[in-house]
């Protein structure tokens, strides 16, 4: 929902649980600027451009033109709500991911192929055309994406991505995935959207984490608690404290048995993004 709205919202209830009421002094604190910075996830655009080219015979011309022109639909769309002061590119370069110390089985599920490698050549000309012109471009050699994104937002930031792991960060996220409406064009074809806006609170932002210890990443091959999906995970953490959602998460930990603690410490350094 768009915060504005949220807030709106927020303000006819008569009386607020302690999550809403903490969701509204963010609401409020967030939307008291005229000007706002986007943190723009650059992988998943490229993902998508590079997929869409090679299924349709694109030259790196015709990708790199590609990824700016959605760029452009999505900055347009967050603009209907919210003025865009500046936009700052993240991208993942790492070659020395310090998660790969902690687990030697992370990502690597993900198998090399054209598509990756499409993905990392458009990367590497998209990143060299936007210091060009001496644009915001962040990128490291040990920390992904994520990493540097959670590290730089702040108050007006509002994440652009389509990567649940980000919904973590307290504050306002832009989904960019688009989805179909239910509705068709003129020629019959199904109309899709951007997902959109939302508002992550500290509450939310900490439950989205066990969640997350709970059930795994699966595409980020990190193995969560045997037997607990997302649903018996919400379950699990629905109605608690930060404090009773931390032990929850122990508890199923240790009722897994094995070496429990090695795997719940090293499960936390690889998913948390709270900072």
């Amino acid at each position: 929902m768009n915060p504005v709205d949220e807030l709106k919202m927020l303000k006819h209830y008569i009386k607020l649980s302690d999550n809403e009421a903490v969701k509204r002094d963010c609401l409020e604190s967030f939307i008291d600027s005229d000007e706002y910075e986007v943190l723009l996830d650059a992988d998943s655009i490229l993902f998508s451009v590079c997929h869409y080219g090679l299924k349709n015979g694109y030259s790196t011309e015709q990708m790199v033109e590609d990824f700016y022109t959605q760029r452009n639909s999505i900055i347009s769309r967050i603009e209907e709500t919210f003025q865009v002061e500046e936009i700052y590119y993240y991208f993942t370069t790492c070659k020395n991911n310090f998660r790969i110390e902690l687990s030697s089985i992370y990502k690597a599920n993900r198998e090399q192929n054209e598509l990756t490698k499409a993905v990392a050549d458009l990367k590497q000309e998209i990143i060299c055309d936007l210091l060009l012109y001496d644009l915001n471009v962040f990128y490291s050699d040990t920390l992904e994406a994520d990493d540097l994104i959670a590290d730089h937002a702040g108050r007006y930031s509002i994440i652009c991505s389509i990567d649940k792991d980000l919904k973590q960060i307290t504050g306002c996220h832009f989904d960019y995935y688009k989805q179909k409406t239910g509705d068709v064009d003129e020629y019959g074809t199904p109309v899709k959207d951007y997902k959109g806006f939302s508002f992550t609170s500290p509450t939310e932002g900490t439950e989205l984490l066990g969640i997350l210890m709970l059930e795994g990443d699966a595409a980020d091959n990190i193995k969560g608690v045997k037997g607990i999906g997302k649903v018996k995970a919400k379950k699990l953490l629905n109605g608690r404290s930060e404090y009773g959602k931390f032990r929850a998460v122990t508890e199923s930990y240790i009722k897994e048995g094995g070496d429990w603690k090695d795997k719940l410490e090293v499960n936390y350094k690889l998913i948390n993004l709270i900072k």
